[in-house]
């Protein structure tokens, strides 16, 4: 279960939405706050929802945007976005709040126009992905809407590639979705948008997707020798790149000079000793997340032993071959070797590369141009600090290639190398050429990339590569001479997760009006046995798969009695009279195999609806109703035929119910309570119905009856100058009580007009909320204006105030600041002077000037404002070197902020002559006009002195 959080609308009035008839039109939504997540619904008039599944000119987007291709008359009205709770897992939502909220209505105005074929034209905030970063594992979505004359339709296509196995389409193809998406099916998709074959766009997308580090090969345990050095290694894949952390028995390790070393992803420990035993950990870690992955070091001190591989005990070797005598003891640490021949020390040296009779550096006795000298018994011995061991072998001469090195039976987990061995001696005078037979056949090593022949510690053999199931069998390596060929074979064995099932059906008997027994036959075991089954499900009605039966142990769906192979399993909580496929999912200790070929269609059996309605709530509406609504049933819900509902409604915390049937698949009710009822709380809850029963209760919810107009009027109603275009209205609260508002107080409009203006043209502007102040802005200056105010409820506004005037204030001021020079003043200053304005008889007196500055490439609105008196220097603080800014200046006075001065660039060295915008490049270094700058501005200052003289003589 996932614990939730969601807030209340904005309880400011929404602005109408005014589009023309045959264009588009867009109403968008702000949500609540809210954790984890939403989903949106749009419902119209209070009366129905929103339903683009049948009216394709519709979309409702995840951004919970609701959008229209092509708006026409009837399409006018009140539209409210309702949000609802839910988890991104899919996880039950918990929480101690309403699940849902509805939005205040936003009016939709639609003006007449001419029909005109346009479009289509592919919206700007499409192609849309969400969510916005998506992840590894996640559910994506890649939203596409084009405007213009209907019909249009879509088609997606991949650039280079095909589409992923895991994308589908819903919404008339407007959405592809790609579940659990995976790093590479990241790259650029194409949304194509046509009518008919006359009108045709496209546009483009580049899907990134990121994810959480994960191990692709967890890290394995590790036996070493003491003394020896271990260098550990963990690769992770993650977007953005992880960084790595390493730990043993869960305590963060750091570097140890001489002993141990971290550098990113590699550990490295010298001389082991049994202190270093324990549990490793390694972890990658990015904004996603932290992964890790683990493995236990042991070190290992024993004295040699051939106990588990002895020598051969025969070899056979040819005239003038050669052959190698495996030596490969047990030991740690890693002991020394010494061959002896019929008890006779050789006296060889490890590494030797030019005697005929020499001891490779793994231990191994190579003999090469045999002859009848070197028959006998060889024995090899080993040792180390703990001890000594020895095993004993003989070489015997043939008089033919004799394979000396069999391959022996291999076995390998799926997707990593298997080698198999195959060692022949011969004379030097023969031509001895390896084959390998896979199951009888030849395998072309050259072109089939599975395979290589090759070396692995100085013995010759098979590679084979990225081993898969199918590479499971019998190999067999020929040694092919001139006039004869010599055979062994052996067996490999691939283990990983279990194969495919197959077969799944539901057992007809079975099969009832919410579940049904599903029987298939099982998959390979792959080398460990099946542990669980995973059931999913696709109802025909939709396109998304979703699970049924999570990880049922094998156990259980064995038939006793019965065919070892079968299982069966019983799927709960379907939809009567439904149609669904099935698939399977088996997986072992190895991981989860491939899933099963969909099933054919299987209908459960018609039988009472099993799902509750939605996004029960209401109110509103004239004075005396209670308006209930509800989302209604999907088809795939019905359960059969002659839906309907009964709808449920009582007084809070009363105990009477009042019950109402209705017939269809509707999804509001209307209701008179009586005037004097008038925004009263009621319970409400609603239950499906077909022919063959009731299904379950919605959970109840709270809602209130209609509201009355309120019949107080706002007191103290005073208005004040603000600046040149806005006045400071101020008024006492009304008591936000059902006896004072006849209802919930929405907020408060004021009304406004010009006090001397004949026949003037009434404005007003609303606040929401419970408050005492508020401004209106867009006024002219120096003009008398008149102002009174009215409360709103949802069932209109209040009787009029009294009534106030004002006059605003004149204009601010008009002129701007210029010759401004910017020089350094210190390591994070710089000195900024200009030249002032004056102000005429229609603007306010001039009480200052702002400095405004921002970083080149941002946004003004991230602008600083330094404010400073009647000067005409200032310092600003807080420059960063190698930075380039932005600087405007202007005046301002109580009429407001004047005009802004013309665009000036700046880095901490002073002004910049130049910049171009193409690359961002300062064309003229600051540094050298530091000294212009400040002589320019000292030029400007006298010249306003001399001005000021002139003037005043």
């Amino acid at each position: 279960m996932t614990f939730g959080r969601l807030g209340e609308f904005s309880n400011v009035e929404r602005a109408p939405v005014t589009a023309y008839a045959y264009q588009f039109a867009i109403i968008n939504c702000i949500p609540p706050t809210y954790t984890p997540a939403i989903n949106y619904q749009w419902y119209k008039d209070d009366k129905n929802f929103v339903r683009p599944d049948l009216h394709n000119y519709i979309f409702i987007s995840r951004n919970g945007k609701l959008y229209f291709t092509e708006v026409s008359t009837a399409d006018a009205g009140n539209y409210r976005c309702i949000v609802k709770l839910t988890a991104n897992n899919g996880a039950a939502i918990g929480t101690d709040q309403p699940p849902s909220r509805t939005s205040l209505p936003t009016a939709l105005n639609v003006i007449n126009a001419v029909s005109t074929l346009w479009g289509p034209e592919i919206s700007n905030e499409f192609i849309s992905v969400f969510p916005r970063t998506p992840q590894r594992g996640q559910r994506v979505y890649l939203e596409c809407l084009a405007f213009g004359t209907m019909p249009i339709t879509y088609t997606w296509s991949r650039q280079g590639l095909p589409m992923s196995p895991r994308a589908s389409f819903m919404d008339h193809n407007r959405v592809l979705v790609i579940e659990d998406v995976h790093l590479e099916d990241g790259g650029t998709y194409t949304c194509h948008a046509s009518r008919y074959s006359v009108a045709r766009t496209q546009k483009n997308v580049i899907l990134v997707i990121e994810s959480k580090p994960f191990f692709s090969y967890p890290m394995k345990s590790q036996h070493v020798d003491i003394g020896s050095k271990l260098t550990w290694r963990c690769e992770a894949t993650g977007i953005p790149e992880p960084f790595y952390e390493w730990y043993k028995d869960g305590v963060p390790l750091t570097a140890v000079p001489g002993k141990l070393s971290i550098v990113r992803n590699v550990l490295t420990i010298q001389n082991l000793d049994t202190s270093d035993n324990g549990m490793y950990q390694c972890s990658a870690q990015n904004i996603h997340g932290k992964s890790f992955t683990e493995g236990q070091l042991r070190v290992l001190a024993f004295m040699p032993t051939f106990v588990k591989e002895p020598l051969k005990d025969k070899m056979f070797g040819v005239i003038g071959g050669n052959i190698t005598y495996l030596c490969n003891p047990e030991a740690a640490p890693t002991p020394t070797y010494s061959w002896l021949k019929n008890n006779v020390d050789l006296g060889l040296s490890p590494g030797d590369t030019t005697s005929r009779i020499r001891m490779l550096q793994n231990g191994n006795l190579l003999i090469t141009n045999i002859n009848l000298g070197d028959a006998g018994y060889y024995t090899c011995r080993a040792e180390n600090m703990f001890g000594s061991a020895s095993s004993i072998g003989s070489l015997q001469i043939a008089d033919q290639v004799v394979i000396s090195l069999p391959p022996v039976n291999v076995q390998v987990t799926v997707n990593q190398t298997a080698f198999l061995r195959c060692q022949a001696s011969y004379s030097p005078i023969q031509d001895v050429i390896y084959t390998w037979l896979f199951n009888g056949e030849i395998i072309d090593v050259k072109n089939n990339l599975f395979y290589k022949q090759g070396e692995s510690q100085s013995l010759t053999g098979l590679f084979v590569m990225a081993v898969q199931f199918k590479h499971s069998g019998k190999y067999t390596c020929r040694a092919q001479a001139t006039q004869e060929s010599f055979e062994a074979w052996a067996f490999l064995t691939v283990i990983g997760p279990p194969g495919e099932p197959a077969g799944v059906f539901a057992i007809q008997s079975s099969i009832g009006s919410s579940s049904l027994r599903l029987s298939w036959t099982v998959g390979a075991s792959n080398g460990a046995n099946i542990l669980f089954h995973t059931v999913e499900a696709l109802p025909i009605a939709s396109n998304e798969w979703f699970i049924a039966i999570d990880h049922v142990a094998d156990i259980s769906s064995i038939i006793p009695g019965g065919d070892p192979n079968k299982r069966v399993v019983e799927v709960i909580g379907l939809n009567p009279g439904s149609g669904y496929r099935f698939r399977v999912f088996s997986s072992n200790s190895y991981g989860v195999g491939p899933g099963s070929r969909p099933s054919d269609v299987y209908t459960t059996r018609n039988g009472p609806p099993t799902h509750p309605p939605s996004h029960v709530g209401g109110g509103y509406g004239s004075v005396g109703d209670l308006t209930i609504n509800w989302m209604p049933l999907q088809e795939h819900q019905f359960g059969g035929p002659g839906i309907g509902y009964f709808v449920y409604f009582r007084r809070n915390l009363t105990e009477t119910w009042t019950k109402v049937t209705l017939v269809g698949n509707v999804g509001q009710y209307v209701t008179q309570v009586g005037a004097d009822n008038y925004y009263l709380l009621y319970d409400v809850m609603i239950q499906p119905y077909n022919d063959y029963g009731s299904g379950p209760n919605s959970s109840v919810s709270t809602i209130y009856s209609a509201e009355e107009i309120p019949t107080v009027s706002v007191t103290n109603v005073q208005a004040y100058p603000y600046n040149s275009t806005a006045l400071m209205v101020t008024w006492d609260p009304i008591p936000d009580t059902r006896e004072s508002m006849k209802g919930k107080l929405l907020g408060y409009q004021v009304n406004y007009w010009e006090r001397f203006t004949e026949d003037p043209i009434m404005n007003s502007i609303s606040w929401r909320g419970q408050m005492a102040s508020g401004v209106v802005i867009g006024l002219l200056p120096d003009t008398w204006y008149t102002v009174n105010l009215q409360a709103l409820n949802m069932a209109g506004m209040s009787q009029i105030s009294e009534t106030d005037y004002q006059l605003t204030l004149k204009m601010a001021p008009r002129l701007y600041p210029t010759e401004i020079h910017v020089g350094s003043h210190g390591s994070q200053s710089v000195y900024v002077t200009w030249r002032g304005v004056t102000t005429g008889i229609n603007e306010e007196p001039i009480q200052g000037y702002i400095l405004r500055y921002w970083l080149d490439g941002d946004d003004i609105r991230t602008a600083t404002d330094v404010r400073v008196t009647k000067v005409d220097n200032a310092i600003i603080y807080g420059i960063q070197k190698n930075y380039l800014y932005r600087l405007r200046v202007l005046g301002f006075s109580t009429g407001g902020d004047g005009t802004l001065s013309e665009l000036i660039y700046f880095t901490l060295g002073g002004r910049i002559a130049a910049v171009d915008q193409s690359v961002t490049e300062v064309k003229a270094t600051a540094n050298k006009f530091q000294m212009c700058n400040f002589l320019s501005a000292v030029i400007g200052i006298i010249h306003i002195v001399l001005q000021q003289f002139h003037c005043s003589g």
